[in-house]
């Protein structure tokens, strides 16, 4: 291996909380080299950003380093202080952190943080900061300069934080979820733009992150920290094809892989939880969520053993962690007959007025207006689950509070069997508000802290359900086991439960009212492998229990092609393709469909960012600007047509369905003499 630029020997961390010392990070021992991308994966607790914290010198003020040493070219970070700690954090130490718009001041345009962040004479700075910019991709760098963050999209804010992290030449690089908050085109833009960056600066790099398909894409070793400890340390490919420990392969197992289906192949969640600071186990940390742990395990606490070069595994019984057998093949869903449509939208449309600048009202210039929806049909069946996916922008969430009544639309209506929906929510009737309900992505703001988990499920059955007091309480235990939670947690607070068990009280809260449909905006999207493998169990056994239909949304076309029954692909606000999963994600035939699924591949099509403005083109494609596969002025100026696929799939796009194919099965460009 190539000499290390970063070498952490024996780490350690405590956090002090009143008198209390407790232990996050414990004996760490790492080392990365130039050019190097070294992987930190692990459950939310287990001392990922805590590690990259540390190694910065950027611990909160209630954390320090207790022992070890942090080795940046040969000089201990953690004994460095003053105006030397100051020069390698200006110079040599990089963080790209995990919220883009946080990490910017949003009184500052974006020239003036860049040269701030250069140094030196102004007009020098301002034509390296264009630069840097023009590095990272940006097609404008000079808009870019003149834009407040708030101006920019996801994307590009993330782009001007690595144009930061990259001036000069950085010997370290951190990077701490930094896609977290990205769509999945986005998302593989910026990795690949990432690793291209990387491999010409050469800095040491740490890729923090709970997304293990972004890590087997950038890294070169990944290791797996559990309780603030390394149980596994490998070259990325070997830890993903023979893990050797139980709590890697538990993580492996926990992720939806194409060809599952949750009626056929059930996803295996690591049951129960990361043990907190201050009460680790007297052996193996691991031990009391192990299949594999035995007396010796909860005794001896396991060294961290060199089993193959560079692969190290802390297990006594590593031997016995084999690699799964082979994937098992596609299961096509068994085609049923629909019931009668539960749910339908006809021709629903949202136009949202943006707000002026008082320099515009003053000049008499009308609001700004983005066409969020534009001419959605679509219908929800009984005991169905339909997946709304496309990127952020795509009209999904705007769909999603439509339906529920949050946001009236500005044009077309909703039927619930067959009967009206009033526009928002407050004026349709209680039976209505009972049959529709929502799931939303961060269970921390829906849950009210004030209120025991018990008092919350209590309400809906009273508001909505009719139910009298003591007979709602009586029904609690039940909706709690309904979601695998033990019915003592009606006495909890929300702070006393972990993210995972937050969401699964939201989804129980919804189910208190006995809905006929549940819309779940990004509800998995913020969980951790495991947790997520949870709650998607969780609402596959409900939804088989009862019959309810889904409407799920997400931009994660793995859990999509696990969960749905049919998904529907929006772009700008529009419906571009749809029907049976199945069909329309093996093989894709809309060019935009194909790029979603090919962001998750290395080599996949990338799409160029789009731009700002959230509207689609005034006349023809709204995918045109974008479109990998466009054949010229047809796709321009004249909107595309529908076409039918079979089996219920239908596309909308200019081009014949089976040039698409041949397209798309050789990955060859499409002529524009069409």
């Amino acid at each position: 291996m190539a000499t290390a630029i970063l070498e952490i020997e024996n780490l350690s961390v405590e956090y002090h909380a009143g008198r209390r010392k407790l232990p996050v990070l414990r004996e760490i021992c790492l080392s990365v080299a130039a050019g190097e991308t070294l992987g930190i994966v692990g459950e939310s607790g287990s001392g990922k950003s805590t590690l990259g914290l540390a190694v910065l010198r950027a611990l909160p003020a209630n954390g320090r380093i207790s022992a070890g040493r942090v080795l940046l070219d040969g000089v201990d970070l953690a004994q460095t202080q003053g105006a030397t700690l100051r020069r390698l954090w200006s110079r040599s130490l990089r963080l790209i952190p995990q919220n883009p718009l946080a990490a910017l001041n949003p009184t500052l345009k974006i020239g003036a943080q860049l040269v701030e962040t250069i140094g030196g004479r102004r007009d020098t700075a301002e034509a390296q900061a264009a630069a840097l910019l023009a590095r990272v991709q940006i097609a404008d760098p000079e808009r870019v300069m003149r834009s407040y963050p708030h101006e920019l999209s996801g994307g590009m804010q993330q782009r001007v934080l690595i144009a930061m992290a990259l001036h000069g030449a950085p010997r370290l690089l951190v990077l701490d979820e930094p896609t977290t908050s990205l769509d999945v085109t986005t998302e593989a833009a910026v990795i690949d733009l990432l690793a291209d960056l990387i491999a010409e600066r050469q800095p040491a790099s740490l890729f923090i992150s709970h997304n293990l398909g972004l890590v087997a894409r950038i890294a070169t070793r990944t290791a797996v920290l559990y309780a603030g400890e390394v149980v596994e340390i490998a070259p990325t490919t070997t830890l993903f094809q023979q893990p050797r420990h139980p709590y890697t392969q538990g993580l492996l197992r926990s992720l939806p892989h194409p060809g599952l289906r949750y009626d056929h192949h059930p996803l295996q969640p690591i049951e129960g939880a990361i043990p907190a600071p201050g009460t680790l186990p007297a052996g193996c940390v691991f031990a009391p969520r192990c299949p594999l742990a035995d007396d010796r395990c909860r005794r001896e606490r396991p060294p961290l053993l060199a089993i193959a070069p560079h692969h190290a595994t802390r297990c006594h019984y590593w031997q016995r962690v084999t690699p799964d057998g082979a994937p098992p093949a596609f299961v096509v869903p068994t085609t049923v007959p629909l019931d009668a449509p539960l749910l339908t939208t006809h021709h629903l449309s949202k136009t949202i007025v943006q707000r002026q600048s008082l320099t515009d009202i003053a000049r008499g210039k009308p609001a700004p207006a983005v066409q969020a929806l534009s001419d959605v049909n679509l219908t929800i069946h009984r005991n169905r689950i339909l997946g709304i996916v496309g990127e952020s922008g795509s009209g999904k969430t705007t769909l999603a509070r439509c339906i529920i009544g949050l946001t009236p639309p500005s044009g077309g209506a909703i039927e619930l069997l067959d009967i009206p929906l009033a526009p928002l929510i407050h004026q349709r009737p209680r039976e209505h508000v009972r049959r529709l309900q929502m799931v939303l992505q961060n269970p921390q703001e829906a849950l009210n802290p004030a209120l025991t988990i018990g008092e919350a499920l209590r309400r809906p059955l009273i508001r909505l359900g009719g139910l009298d007091s003591k007979t709602a309480a009586n029904r609690v235990p039940d909706l709690l086991r309904l979601v695998k939670l033990p019915p003592e947690y009606a006495h909890r607070r929300p702070n006393q439960l972990s993210g995972g068990e937050k969401q699964r009280v939201a989804i129980a809260r919804a189910l208190a009212a006995t809905p006929d449909l549940l819309v779940l905006d990004e509800a998995v999207s913020a969980l951790d492998v495991s947790v997520q493998a949870a709650v998607l169990n969780v609402l596959a056994d409900i939804k088989e229990r009862t019959g309810i239909a889904y409407l799920f949304i997400t931009h994660d076309l793995a859990v999509v092609s696990y969960l749905a029954d049919d998904v529907v692909v929006m772009y700008r606000g529009q419906i571009v393709e749809q029907g049976p999963v199945a069909a329309v994600l093996r093989p894709p035939l809309h060019p935009y469909t194909e790029a979603l699924l090919a962001a998750t591949n290395p080599r996949g099509v990338r799409l160029r960012e789009a731009d700002a403005t959230g509207t689609a083109p005034a006349q023809g494609c709204p995918f045109q600007p974008r479109c990998p596969r466009a054949i010229g002025e047809i796709c321009r100026a004249t909107p595309p047509p529908w076409r039918e696929a079979g089996v219920g799939h239908r596309i909308r796009c200019h081009i014949p369905l089976a040039d698409l194919q041949v397209a798309q099965t050789h990955n060859e460009p499409i002529s524009s003499e069409h």
